[in-house]
């Protein structure tokens, strides 16, 4: 009878690694989105000038002037 003792001993701990290992998981997670968050969330994301990449300049719409077709 002492083979069955053991395996649950042994049993006992697995359960008790995959639990320590749930917990650390959980906490490098915890970690990781603490860090994203104080650090802004990415790079910065800076204003392309079309005019930098070859490309003509961009012609600013505005309202009112000949947009809509008259009913």
């Amino acid at each position: 009878m002492a083979s069955r003792s053991n395996t649950r001993f042994q049993k006992r701990l697995k359960e008790l690694a995959r639990a320590n290992k749930r917990r650390d998981k959980e906490e490098k997670k915890l970690q990781r989105k603490a860090e994203r968050v104080s650090d802004g969330g990415g790079p910065p994301v800076e204003a392309i000038d079309p005019t930098d990449l070859g490309l003509p300049p961009l012609e600013e719409e505005t309202v009112g002037e000949g947009s809509a077709t008259p009913a």
